[in-house]
């Protein structure tokens, strides 16, 4: 999953609507290309000529797609990093202004200083499964809006409207879905992997497929880092002969989210998580404590499960 390298150039590169801010270090070059496909071919010829380089982009919400798949495609270690952790970065340097060239040099500095791993872009396929996922959310957030419309609107042509509304979103969650599953189907690692994560009771077909989409290193890591990357593991809060209460930070929230729900179901009918579940309960722990743990153990029970290509079993679980 990760490329090791020792990388001797830094380029940060700032990602706008319309437009590319790159820094280089340790020459400090600044320059600037449109952002289209002519521009982010450019910026990979120009990249490609230095020696050893590390670039780093931040996660933007989809514009960084299309410049990092050129930057990819043409061999360049690229790394796509939360913006908070750069933020918090540029805070420690100092850096409180925020323009796009400030930007692609904090960018550059933090690929220089931290130089954060770099992992490999998703296919075609997986690029596919991941906007479909996402664009499955966005009608999900539309779909609940139009509902609690529907319960303040009392005139019935504005009612049948938004009835309408929803029944088309409707249509287009279940196309949505049927377009994934096909997907899924259609490439084989993608499929046994989601029978895997679908034999866990209390694992249905969405989850795996928000898993599938938003948790790509699923079943490459180690335990620990996997609950870390989700954001179930429990950080310490200490300080001297104070112990403070350990509690869950960061982490990818849509797949966090999920995981909540199945959990939820899981401690019902799953009887690993339930006896889980009420060991922590019995001992004090409070409800939505024991929850995350929960949480915690799902993750890592499907991580071990993807790992070993190994399908749930009651009597087979060890990890």
């Amino acid at each position: 999953m990760y490329k090791k390298f020792i990388p001797e150039v830094f380029v940060g590169v700032d990602i706008s609507k319309s437009r590319l801010d790159v820094c280089i270090l340790p020459t400090n070059q600044c320059l600037s290309f449109s952002n289209n496909t002519e521009g982010c071919a450019r910026l990979a010829e120009l990249i490609g000529q230095e020696k050893s380089p590390l670039v780093v982009i931040e996660a933007t919400g989809g514009y960084e797609i299309p410049v990092s798949a050129e930057l990819v495609s043409k061999g360049l270690p690229t790394a796509v990093v939360n913006p908070k952790r750069v933020r918090d970065f540029a805070r420690a340097l100092g850096r409180l202004a925020k323009t796009d060239s400030i930007d692609a040099y904090v960018l550059a500095r933090f690929a220089q200083d931290l130089k954060p791993e770099v992992r490999l872009m998703p296919g075609e396929s997986e690029q596919f499964i991941r906007e479909l996922v996402t664009r499955r959310q966005q009608l999900v957030a539309l779909r609940t809006a139009e509902k609690n419309r529907l319960d303040k609107a009392v005139s019935k042509q504005v009612r049948k409207s938004i009835q309408t509304m929803v029944d088309t979103i409707d249509a287009q969650i279940r196309e949505i879905d049927k377009k994934t599953d096909d997907e899924i189907k259609g490439n084989p690692i993608l499929h046994e992997k989601s029978i895997l994560i679908q034999s866990v009771p209390g694992v249905g077909s969405h989850t795996s497929r928000m898993i599938l989409a938003a948790l790509p290193e699923l079943g490459t890591l180690g335990p620990k880092q996997i609950s870390s990357l989700v954001g179930v593991a429990p950080f310490n809060r200490d300080s001297g002969t104070l112990r403070g209460k350990r509690m869950i930070s960061g982490g990818r929230k849509n797949v966090r989210n999920l995981l909540y729900m199945a959990a939820l179901v899981a401690t019902r009918f799953n009887h690993v998580i339930r006896a889980f579940y009420q060991r922590l309960r019995d001992s004090g722990k409070k409800p939505k404590v024991a929850l995350v743990a929960c949480m915690r153990k799902l993750i890592i029970i499907l991580n071990a499960m993807v790992k070993n290509k190994r399908p749930f079993s009651y009597s087979s679980v060890d990890f």
